[in-house]
């Protein structure tokens, strides 16, 4: 439940608060260990006899997210957060959006496991996966809360709240990469200023906005229109980190009043060998774009079954063909591109994110991201 107005900050800094080692005790008369409050972690191991990476983690206790692949082929899997559960220490991840979609249900333990099983719509599989950091960056989370009422004096006033997280590199490179990647994720922090002071700026400057807004309310009115909760979440999350290459997704959604929320998520891509945000000419060679947009076409009537008899529009699209776009990330086996809500089709259909694997466009991408 959210408490009307918080003029203190609920921040869980866990760069500044490491996980006890297996077996030490967190002070004189404990004898087990816990997991600090939020957390990012990877993790290694197999799911039905296949080798996974998978990138996990949590801002509370009913949002934990991440991403995993299949080693061998390298297609990125989205993990959100099944929210028709209540908080738990059990984890709940589905690989879409409906309770028919494949999900990991599973414990993650303060000795570098995540246990359960994969529920699958054919198949079961028990998994065990070990937390490994072998060529990645060790990241801690950063969270932020807040909320303030509409009326300030009003007990019963509509109220704004707001919720944000970042991840935080704090090892896994040599001093210099991490420096760049903390100033690249935050790049409004002054030297000296933490990632908790960057969300307390962006949650002030909405609930500002919101507040300003209270001098034109017709009160009286106010249960018949538009809602007045507004809501404004938020975050940062792993998707690749295997070095040289991490990606980031940073989705946002906001509700503002209306039949429904806005929101998506945008990719950005490092190649940390260069110290460098990566852009689609950075990856792709002169001319790239008619063979992208094939190779997008048919992974989108893959992923989609679309018939090779029926358009893209007569298959619920705004366009006629999917042209890359600025939304993307790369792997060691393809590159995602991601296409915002309203951007290619109706709201209803959610983020559509695909992937094209190397061998589909191997003629057009630099050397340096070939495997």
């Amino acid at each position: 439940m959210h408490k009307y107005l918080f003029p203190a900050i609920i921040l869980a800094l866990t760069a500044c608060q490491q996980s006890p080692k297996p077996g030490q005790n967190t002070d004189s008369t404990s004898t087990t260990t816990e997991l600090p409050a939020t957390w990012a972690k990877r993790y290694k191991g197999t799911l039905a006899g296949q080798p996974v990476t998978l990138l996990l983690q949590r801002s509370d206790s009913s949002d934990v997210r991440g991403w995993y692949v299949y080693d061998a082929h390298g297609e990125p899997i989205s993990l959100t957060p099944d929210y028709s559960r209540g908080p738990g220490d059990s984890i709940i991840l589905m690989e879409g959006y409906s309770q028919d979609d494949n999900t990991f249900r599973g414990m993650v333990s303060a000795d570098g496991h995540f246990r359960g099983k994969w529920l699958g719509t054919k198949n079961n599989y028990d998994f065990d996966l070990v937390e490994n950091n072998d060529s990645a960056i060790v990241f801690s989370l950063v969270s932020y809360e807040d909320s303030a009422r509409l009326f300030q004096s009003n007990e019963n006033s509509p109220v704004a709240t707001v919720s944000s997280y970042t991840v935080w590199p704090t090892s896994g490179a040599d001093d210099a990469t991490i420096t760049f990647l903390q100033q690249a994720l935050n790049p409004g922090l002054k030297p000296g200023e933490t990632a908790a002071l960057g969300l307390k700026n962006g949650a002030d400057s909405f609930l500002i906005s919101y507040k300003g807004n209270a001098k034109d309310v017709d009160t009286a009115g106010m249960n018949n229109g538009p809602s007045w909760n507004w809501s404004a979440q938020g975050g940062d999350v792993v998707t690749w980190n295997q070095l040289p290459l991490l990606a980031i997704e940073s989705w946002a959604y906001d509700f503002t009043g209306g039949a429904h929320g806005n929101g998506g998520s945008n990719f950005v891509v490092y190649d940390l060998s260069r110290k460098k945000q990566l852009t689609i000419t950075d990856v792709f060679k002169g001319g790239y774009k008619p063979a992208l947009t094939t190779a997008l076409e048919k992974a989108y009537r893959k992923r989609f079954k679309v018939p090779a008899n029926q358009t893209l529009e007569e298959a619920g699209l705004f366009v006629k063909k999917i042209e890359p776009n600025n939304n993307f990330f790369i792997t060691s086996h393809g590159v995602v591109f991601s296409y915002t809500p309203y951007e290619i089709a109706s709201y209803a259909s959610g983020q559509i994110s695909l992937f094209v694997p190397w061998d589909d466009i191997r003629p057009v991408v630099q050397e340096a991201y070939l495997r």
